[in-house]
Parts: structure tokens; C-alpha cells; sequence
């Protein structure tokens, strides 16, 4: 498990790093723990492709610079689909990590008490995680289902893209939507389907996701698409 601590006071993100290690010791789990002491650090890392596996981020809502809040909306639109707990000294911000899908909030002065609990419901989260599963030319490939933008249909080939890259396969999109029906998965086009979290706004005939990708709405869908998308707001 990776986890990643960002946090733009010294002494306690090493005083946060020593309780993870406590608490994966304790439990017997193993964890890789990086730091970034800015919100910038871990952009400029994200962006660049150095730090995409993230399963846990422990962010600190009020720092200096670019501030927690605003770290978490860039990685997000980034697509950035890792588990996110805020630390704060404040608490009125907790109710604002909602806009970027926040995990748990921590109180910095009861993290000592409320780790093992954070870190149990970020494992039942993870643990809990299914993975799609395909073959292309002699090879199997194993895909998180959370990290799973959308899917292009191309022909008889599939395009999947995900957080990590992109793959093709072959297989019909009808397939591909009766096999994820119920997990979050909303047919738009004839040539897309699309994982509906990554949604962040729409019209008739066109839906944009987190970073900015432009997917077309058919009018076979659209009143399908409206309705999902209503009731989820």
C-alpha cells in the first residue's frame, strides 16, 4: 500500500509518518510512505508521472501556498482516483472535502487516537476493490475499476483509459455494459461508456469528466443520461 503525506509542517509530518509505521506494524500490513511538505511538490510529482499510485493521500487542508482543497481539485481533475483524508486543525472545512469525494477528515490533535481507525476504513475501502480483467495478444492485464475513465468503442476494438494509461481489447460495448451494470458505469453513446464519478458536468449532448475530456451524448441516451446524472446531484 502506498501512502502519501502532504503537509507543510516538518515536525508533524514526521510525527505522522511514525504512527503509520506503528499502525502497519501493529496490524501486520505493509505501506510505503512518501512526503511532500506543499501542495505544488505533489502536483508537479503527479503531473509528471512520478507519483500515480497513490492508494491513500493524508493531505493538510491549510498550507501554505496552494492550500489542501485546491490540491485535491487539481489532482482530481487530474484523475487522481485515490482515497483522500484531509488533516486539519479546523474543523469548519471538513464539510468542504465533499466537492473533491474526501474519504474522512482528521482532526490534527486526535490523530494519535484516530489513526488506527482511519487507516482500518481506508483498508476495508481498498481491500474491497475489484479490478477488470482482459487479454489482448497472449497477455492478461488486471485494471483497477475505480481508475477506469471510460471506454471508446472502435469498431471491434475497445479502448479503455484509465488513471495509469491507456489499453484496447477486443469486445462489443453492449458486452461491456451488461458485465458493470450497477458498478457506476453509465452508457452515453453508442461508442462510450463512461464511469459516472468522474462526471463533473453536462448538457444535451455532451458530458465533460474531471480533466476535462469532451464525450458526446447521443439522443438514444440522453434522457437516460439526465436522469442518472439528476438523481446522483
Amino acid at each position: 500500500m502506498h501512502i502519501v503525506i502532504c503537509d507543510d509542517e516538518r515536525i508533524f509530518l514526521t510525527y505522522f509518518r511514525e504512527l503509520l509505521v506503528k499502525d502497519s506494524i501493529e496490524k501486520g500490513k505493509d505501506i510505503v510512505v512518501t512526503e511532500y511538505s506543499c501542495g505544488e511538490e505533489l502536483v508537479k510529482a503527479y503531473t509528471q508521472g512520478t507519483e500515480t499510485s497513490v492508494d491513500i493521500l493524508f493531505l493538510d487542508i491549510y498550507m501554505g501556498g496552494m492550500n489542501g482543497l485546491e490540491t485535491a481539485r487539481i489532482l482530481r481533475e487530474k484523475g487522481c482516483g485515490c482515497l483522500i483524508v484531509f488533516l486539519t486543525n479546523m474543523e469548519e472545512y471538513a464539510r468542504e472535502g465533499y466537492e473533491v469525494k474526501a474519504f474522512r477528515y482528521l482532526l490534527k490533535e486526535q490523530v494519535d487516537m484516530e489513526i488506527g481507525r482511519v487507516m482500518d476504513a481506508c483498508r476495508k475501502e481498498l481491500e474491497t476493490e475489484e479490478y477488470f480483467v482482459f487479454s489482448y495478444e497472449r497477455c492478461s492485464y488486471h485494471v483497477r475499476k475505480r481508475d477506469i475513465f471510460y471506454f471508446e468503442s472502435r469498431k471491434r476494438m475497445v479502448i479503455l483509459y484509465a488513471q495509469n494509461g491507456q489499453y484496447q481489447f477486443y469486445q462489443r460495448l453492449d458486452v461491456l455494459e451488461e458485465q458493470l451494470a450497477g458498478e457506476g458505469f453509465l452508457r452515453c453513446h453508442r461508442s462510450f461508456l463512461v464511469q459516472e464519478r468522474y462526471v463533473k458536468s453536462w448538457k444535451e449532448n455532451a458530458l465533460w469528466l474531471e480533466d476535462g475530456t469532451q464525450i458526446p451524448i447521443s439522443r438514444t441516451y440522453e434522457k437516460a443520461v439526465n436522469k442518472r446524472l439528476l438523481l446522483r446531484i
